[in-house]
C-alpha cells in the first residue's frame, strides 16, 4: 500500500502545464538538483575566457612600441583588435551551431584547442619583418573567441538555480574582463619602449611566451575537468527549455528568425552594441588618445585601462546581485546606461584639460558603469528571448558589438589622425547618448522570470484545486549536491 506521507512530485509533459505525478501519466517526474560542481566549471570558464581575451589589447595598448619595432602604421596595430570583431562577426554563427550541436565541453575543448593553437604562433612573430606572424597568431585566437563570448549565460542556465543566475552570468564576463585587465596591466610593464630595437624584441618575446604556456594549462584544466552539464537541471525555467527543445527538433535557422521580429530584442542589440562598441573603442585608441596629451605615458595609459576594466568586473558583479535580488532590469539599465554616459563625458573633460590624476578618477567611474553594463547585457538578452538556447540570443548580441566597436575603431582612428582626438570624444559622447535613448524606449519584459513565476504558481494553484485528496502539500523533488 502507498504511503501516505511520501511527497509528492510535481512532472512537466508540456512546457504551459504541471501534472501531478499521481494522475495517469507516460512522463517522469521533474527533478531539479542544484550541485556544488557548478562552481568549479564556473572558475574553468573564467580562467578560459580571461586567457583568450587578454590578447585581444595585447598589441594596441603598446602602439607606439610596436609601430617602432615592426614599421607598421597605427592603423595596421589598431586591427590586432579589430580582428576579434571582425571574425567573431563572421564566425559566430558556425560556432553557434557547433555549440549547439556539441554541448559546452566540446564547444570549449575546441574554443581552447584554437586559442592555445593561435598563442604559440605568436611565439613565431619575434622579427621586425614578421608583423604577418603576429596578423596570423591574431587571427587564430580570435577565432577561438567565437567559442567563448557567447558562453556565460548558457553555462549558467545549466548549472545555477534562479537565484543565481544574474549573479553567475556576471562572474563568467567577470573572467572576460579580468583577462582584458590584464591585457591593459602586463603589456605596458613587460615590453618597454626601449631605444634598442632588440630589446624591445626581447620584452616581447617573454610576454608571447607567457601568454603561450598559460593557454597550454587552460587547455589542459579543461580537457580534465570540464563538463558539459549536470544530469538533473537547477531550474523549473531549464527543465521546462530542455522539454521545449525537445520536442520541436527545430532547426538551427528558426531561432534566428523568430529573434529578427523580436523587436526588443533588436533595440538591446543596438543598444548593447554602442556600449560595447564604445568600450572597444576606447580602449583600442586608449594608448594613442592618452599621448596626445600625456608625453611618455605608455605606462600610464595601460593603468588607465587597468582601472576601467577591473572597476568594470566590480559592476558586474554588484549589478548582478542587484538583479538577483530586485529583478527590475529595465530600471537598473537605464541608471548604469546614463551613468556611463556622464563617465564619459568626465573622462574627455579631464583628459583634455590635461588633469591626470581626473583622468584617472573619471576613468573608475566610468569603467565601472561601462565594463559593468557587460553583463547585464548578457541578462537582459535571456529575459528579451527565454526559452531559445542561450548561445544564439548571446551571439547576435555580440555581433552588433563587434560591427560597432569595427565602425567606431576605424572612423574615430581616421579622425584621430586628422583632426586630433577632440572629435573621437565627441563621436564616443554622442553614440553612448543614442544607446541610452534606445534604452528608454525598449519595453519592460522578462519571459524568463514570467515563465518561471508561471510554472511555480500553476503548481500551486493544481495543489490547491487537490488539497482535500492529498495528505502532504505536492512539490517539485529539489536538492543540493
Amino acid at each position: 500500500m502507498e504511503d501516505k506521507n511520501q511527497s509528492e512530485v510535481l512532472t512537466i509533459k508540456d512546457p504551459t502545464k504541471i501534472i501531478k505525478s499521481n494522475e495517469p501519466t507516460n512522463v517522469a517526474p521533474l527533478k531539479l538538483k542544484v550541485y556544488k560542481k557548478r562552481w568549479l566549471m564556473l572558475i574553468i570558464y573564467m580562467i578560459y575566457s580571461g586567457v583568450n581575451t587578454s590578447q585581444w589589447i595585447e598589441y594596441s595598448i603598446i602602439t607606439n612600441v610596436v609601430t617602432r619595432y615592426y614599421g607598421v602604421s597605427s592603423m595596421m596595430v589598431d586591427w590586432t583588435s579589430m580582428l576579434y570583431m571582425a571574425l567573431y562577426a563572421t564566425f559566430i554563427f558556425p560556432a553557434s551551431y557547433v555549440t549547439d550541436k556539441c554541448g559546452l565541453r566540446w564547444t570549449t575543448i575546441i574554443g581552447a584547442s584554437i586559442n592555445c593553437l593561435g598563442a604559440w604562433i605568436k611565439t613565431f612573430s619575434i622579427q621586425s619583418d614578421r608583423f604577418y606572424i603576429v596578423f596570423i597568431g591574431q587571427s587564430i585566437v580570435a577565432l577561438a573567441q567565437t567559442m567563448v563570448l557567447p558562453l556565460p549565460g548558457r553555462l549558467a542556465a545549466q548549472w545555477f538555480p534562479p537565484t543565481q543566475l544574474s549573479t553567475a552570468t556576471s562572474l563568467g564576463i567577470f573572467g572576460t574582463q579580468l583577462g582584458i585587465a590584464l591585457g591593459f596591466l602586463l603589456g605596458p610593464i613587460i615590453v618597454k619602449n626601449h631605444n634598442n630595437l632588440d630589446d624591445i624584441g626581447k620584452d616581447l618575446t617573454r610576454l608571447c611566451w607567457m601568454i603561450a604556456i598559460v593557454s597550454t594549462i587552460v587547455l589542459a584544466l579543461v580537457l580534465t575537468l570540464f563538463q558539459n552539464g549536470p544530469k538533473l537541471p537547477p531550474s523549473e525555467t531549464r527543465a521546462l527549455q530542455k522539454l521545449n527543445r525537445t520536442e520541436k527538433r527545430e532547426e538551427f535557422i528558426g531561432p534566428i528568425k523568430r529573434l529578427c521580429r523580436n523587436k526588443n530584442y533588436i533595440m538591446l542589440c543596438n543598444s548593447y552594441g554602442l556600449n560595447v562598441g564604445v568600450l572597444n573603442a576606447v580602449s583600442t585608441l586608449l594608448n594613442q588618445i592618452f599621448l596626445t596629451h600625456f608625453e611618455n605615458g605608455e605606462e600610464d595609459a595601460g593603468r588607465i585601462g587597468l582601472a576601467i576594466i577591473l572597476t568594470g568586473m566590480a559592476g558586474s558583479v554588484s549589478f548582478g546581485i542587484i538583479l538577483d535580488k530586485t529583478h527590475k532590469f529595465k530600471q537598473t539599465a537605464m541608471t548604469v546606461y546614463f551613468l556611463t554616459f556622464c563617465g564619459q563625458i568626465l573622462f574627455t573633460v579631464f583628459t583634455c584639460m590635461g588633469i591626470k590624476w581626473m583622468v584617472y578618477v573619471s576613468a573608475i567611474f566610468l569603467g565601472y558603469f561601462m565594463s559593468g553594463y557587460l553583463a547585464m547585457g548578457f541578462d537582459l538578452c535571456t529575459e528579451f528571448t527565454y526559452p531559445e538556447s542561450e548561445n544564439i540570443p548571446a551571439g547576435l548580441l555580440n555581433i552588433t558589438s563587434s560591427i560597432y566597436g569595427i565602425i567606431l575603431i576605424i572612423s574615430l582612428g581616421l579622425l584621430m589622425n586628422t583632426y586630433g582626438d577632440i572629435p573621437v570624444h565627441i563621436g564616443l559622447c554622442l553614440a553612448l547618448l543614442l544607446g541610452f535613448i534606445l534604452t528608454a524606449i525598449t519595453k519592460d519584459e522578462q519571459r524568463r522570470q514570467d515563465a518561471r513565476k508561471k510554472a511555480q504558481y500553476e503548481g500551486i494553484a493544481r495543489i490547491e484545486k487537490n488539497v482535500d485528496d492529498v495528505p502532504e502539500m505536492t512539490q517539485l523533488t529539489y536538492s543540493i549536491t
